[in-house]
C-alpha cells in the first residue's frame, strides 16, 4: 500500500510538471501567434506570461527583446535583453548589438561600447555574419568619435524658430534661394491641398510646397506654391537653379510613376510652371526617390534613394546631364559619404562643391545630425559635423544656406515628434566657398521691352561651357552663381540681336557680392553698334590675348547665322601716348580681329578693319576707369 502512495505521487508531480511545461509552451506559441497578425501588445503580454511560469525561458525572452525593439521601447528593448543575457549569454550574440544600438538610443554611450565590444568579441568570421560586423564597426566609432564631439563647446548661437514660418503641423525642407530672399519649404498643415486617410497623423493634412518671401528682416506668411506643381498627392522637398527658372521635387503615389515616390523637374515659363515631367527609369526606381538638390547652372542632381545596392538604409546618389543633354544614371556617392545607416537630405551650395547632408551613421550628438562635404580634388572629403549647437539631441535636418551664408535647417529639438524650421549661424570655416551673383534683366535696347534670351557662363581661359541659363521671358529677370577661382564670359543671345558678353575675374580670395547687371540688347539692323567687352589685347600691341578667343567664336557664329551682315571693326585706344601711336596700334588690333575671323571662315569682303585711335572717347580719359572702357574694339553693322 506505500508502494502504491509513492507511485501515486510521482505520478501526480509529473502530470504536474507536464502540465507547467505545457502551459508556458503555449502562452509563447500564442504570442509568436499574435506578431503573425501584427498583435504587438498582446504578443507581449504572452510571453510576459510564458517567462513568469518559466523565468529561463530564453525564447521568450529573445523575442520579448525583439517585440519591444520593434515598437522602440528602448529601455523594456535593453532590458529583456539583458535578461536573456544572464539566462544563456550564447543564445543569440546578436543581442549584444541590439543592447548596444538601444543605449545609443538613451544617449549612453559608456554602455554601448561596453556592449558593441561584447558582440564584436563573440561576433562569428564566417560570411553570413559579414554585414552586422560591418555594422557593428560603425557603431564603435560612432561611439568613440560622438564622445569628443558632445564634449565639445558650442561653434555658434543656438538656431531660432522661424515663427511666420512654422505651423502647429510638421514644417521642414527648407530651401534657401542663393540671393536669400526666398525660402521654400515642405509643410503637412490644414489649408493646402488637403488630403487625409486612416493612417494620417491628426494634424497631417498631407505634404504641399509653400514659400515665404523676406521682407526687410522678417519672412511673410507662408503662399502655397499652385497648381502643377502641388496636388492631392503628397508633394515635397523642392529644389531650384540659381536663377529660379527650374525646379525637382517629389511626388509619391501618382498613377504611371515609376516608385512609391519619384523625382519630377518642371520649367517656369514667364509667370507659369510647366506641367511637372517625372524623370522617368533610368533617374526613378521602383524604390523610395526622395529629397533631391540641383546646383545653380542646372546639370547636377544629388537625392536619397532606398534603392538595392546601396550602403544602408538609404544613400546618397548623384545624376548628371549626358553630353546629349540628358540626365544620365545615377550613381550611388560612395562609402565616404554614405554609411551603412541612414543618409539624406542634401543641399548643394551655391558654390557647386560643399554639400550638406543629413546622417545617423557619421558621429554626431544625437538622432540625425547635419554634416558636410567639399568636392576637391575629384573626390569627396571626410564629412564633418557641423558641431552644437546647429545638432542636438533630436533629429536636425534638411539644412540650406543662402550664397552670403543665411543658414536654414529643420529641428525636432522642440519636440521629438514633429519638426519646425530654424534660422541658424553657421561658422565662417564652416561656410561654402565664396561666390559672385550676377543678375539683372535682359531687354530690347530700342522699346526697353525684357526678352528671353540664352545667358551663358563660359570660362574666359578654356572656352568650357559652365551654364546655359535663359532669361525670364516675362520679365526679362536672369541670375548667375560664378564660384570664385575663375575667370568667366556671361553672355546673352537672342534672336535678331547681337549678343552682348561681360568678363568677370573672380580670384580665389574673391568675397561674396552681389552685381547688378542689365543688359540691353541691340537690334541686328544697320548702324547697329555693340562693344565687344572681352577682346583684349598684349600691352601696347596687336597681339590677341586667348582669353579673346571666347567673344571671337562668338562674332564668327553670328556672322555665319546673318549671312548678309557686313562689319566694321573698329579699334579705339585711350588717350595715352602720341596720338600717331595709337592711331597706327589701333589699325593693327581691329586688323587682327579681321584675321581671327577670316580664319575661323567668314568671308574677308563681308569685315573692314578701321582704327579710330583716340579720337572717339565714350568716357573720361582723366580716370582709370574711363581709360578702360576707351580702349575697346567695337562693331558696327554696315549692311544688312
Amino acid at each position: 500500500m506505500q508502494f502504491k502512495r509513492i507511485s501515486y505521487s510521482v505520478i501526480f508531480m509529473l502530470c504536474a510538471l507536464v502540465s507547467f511545461s505545457q502551459a508556458h509552451r503555449d502562452a509563447y506559441n500564442q504570442g509568436m501567434q499574435a506578431i503573425k497578425f501584427q498583435k504587438y501588445e498582446t504578443a507581449i503580454d504572452k510571453f510576459q506570461e510564458a517567462i513568469k511560469l518559466y523565468p529561463q525561458y530564453a525564447d521568450a525572452w529573445f523575442y520579448l527583446g525583439k517585440t519591444y525593439d520593434f515598437l522602440n521601447r528602448t529601455e523594456e528593448t535593453i532590458n529583456a535583453f539583458r535578461n536573456l543575457e544572464k539566462v544563456d549569454a550564447d543564445y543569440n550574440i546578436s543581442i549584444y548589438y541590439d543592447i548596444a544600438r538601444a543605449y545609443i538610443e538613451l544617449d549612453n554611450l559608456r554602455s554601448a561600447r561596453i556592449y558593441i565590444k561584447r558582440y564584436l568579441e563573440k561576433a562569428p568570421k564566417s560570411p553570413k555574419a559579414a554585414k552586422l560586423i560591418h555594422l557593428a564597426m560603425n557603431r564603435l566609432n560612432y561611439i568613440d568619435i560622438s564622445q569628443e564631439l558632445r564634449a565639445m563647446s558650442p561653434n555658434t548661437s543656438e538656431p531660432v524658430p522661424i515663427a511666420s514660418v512654422n505651423s502647429i503641423s510638421g514644417d521642414y525642407m527648407p530651401s534657401v534661394n542663393p540671393t536669400g530672399t526666398r525660402l521654400y519649404f515642405t509643410s503637412v498643415r490644414k489649408g493646402g491641398f488637403d488630403f487625409k486617410d486612416e493612417n494620417s497623423a491628426e494634424l497631417d493634412f498631407g505634404e504641399d510646397i509653400y514659400y515665404s518671401k523676406l521682407e526687410g528682416d522678417q519672412w511673410s506668411a507662408p503662399e502655397l506654391l499652385p497648381k502643377p506643381i502641388n496636388s492631392m498627392a503628397n508633394d515635397f522637398g523642392s529644389a531650384f537653379t540659381g536663377d529660379g527658372q527650374n525646379m525637382v521635387f517629389v511626388r509619391c503615389d501618382e498613377n504611371g510613376a515609376i516608385g512609391s515616390c519619384d523625382l519630377y523637374i518642371t520649367q517656369l515659363n514667364g509667370n507659369t510652371w510647366s506641367d511637372p515631367e517625372n524623370m522617368g527609369n533610368v533617374v526613378n526606381h521602383e524604390e523610395w526617390d526622395s529629397q533631391p538638390t540641383i546646383n545653380s547652372d542646372g546639370n547636377r542632381i544629388i537625392f536619397t534613394s532606398r534603392r538595392p545596392g546601396g550602403y544602408g538604409n538609404s544613400d546618397l546618389y548623384m545624376v548628371e546631364k549626358n553630353h546629349l543633354g540628358l540626365w544620365g544614371i545615377p550613381q550611388n556617392m560612395g562609402s565616404i559619404v554614405n554609411t551603412p545607416l541612414t543618409e539624406n537630405s542634401p543641399f548643394l551650395a551655391a558654390d557647386g562643391k560643399t554639400l550638406y547632408f543629413s546622417s545617423t551613421g557619421h558621429p554626431g550628438m544625437g538622432g540625425a545630425d547635419v554634416f558636410y562635404t567639399v568636392f576637391e580634388n575629384g573626390k569627396w572629403s571626410t564629412p564633418k559635423n557641423l558641431g552644437k549647437p546647429i545638432n542636438s539631441e533630436g533629429n536636425d535636418t534638411n539644412f540650406s544656406i543662402s550664397a552670403s551664408g543665411n543658414a536654414y535647417l529643420a529641428s525636432s529639438r522642440l519636440d521629438e515628434n514633429n519638426f519646425d524650421i530654424f534660422k541658424a549661424e553657421l561658422p565662417d570655416e564652416l561656410k561654402p566657398k565664396p561666390t559672385i551673383i550676377v543678375q539683372g534683366i535682359v531687354s530690347n535696347s530700342e522699346d526697353k521691352q525684357p526678352l528671353s534670351a540664352l545667358v551663358l557662363v563660359e570660362d574666359l581661359n578654356t572656352g568650357e561651357l559652365i551654364a546655359t541659363n535663359k532669361s525670364n521671358e516675362a520679365t526679362g529677370e536672369y541670375l548667375v552663381v560664378l564660384p570664385a577661382g575663375r575667370d568667366y564670359s556671361v553672355s546673352a543671345n537672342a534672336k535678331g540681336f547681337f549678343f552682348y558678353s561681360q568678363s568677370f575675374e573672380l580670384p580665389k580670395d574673391t568675397t561674396y557680392a552681389e552685381i547688378m547687371n542689365d543688359i540691353p540688347l541691340e537690334p541686328i539692323k544697320k548702324g547697329t553698334k555693340v562693344v565687344l567687352n572681352n577682346i583684349f589685347f598684349e600691352v601696347g600691341k596687336a597681339e590677341l590675348k586667348p582669353i579673346s578667343y571666347v567673344e571671337l567664336n562668338k562674332a564668327v557664329t553670328l556672322m555665319k547665322n546673318n549671312k548678309t551682315m557686313k562689319i566694321e571693326v573698329g579699334g579705339h585706344t585711350d588717350s595715352q601716348g602720341a596720338d600717331a601711336n595709337n592711331l597706327s596700334l589701333s589699325q593693327k588690333r581691329a586688323q587682327s580681329v579681321v584675321e581671327y575671323m577670316v580664319l575661323a571662315g567668314i568671308e574677308r569682303g563681308r569685315l573692314i578693319a578701321k582704327g579710330y585711335g583716340e579720337t572717339v572717347p565714350i568716357a573720361d580719359n582723366n580716370t582709370i576707369e574711363g581709360r578702360a572702357k576707351n580702349r575697346r574694339t567695337e562693331f558696327v553693322i554696315v549692311e544688312f
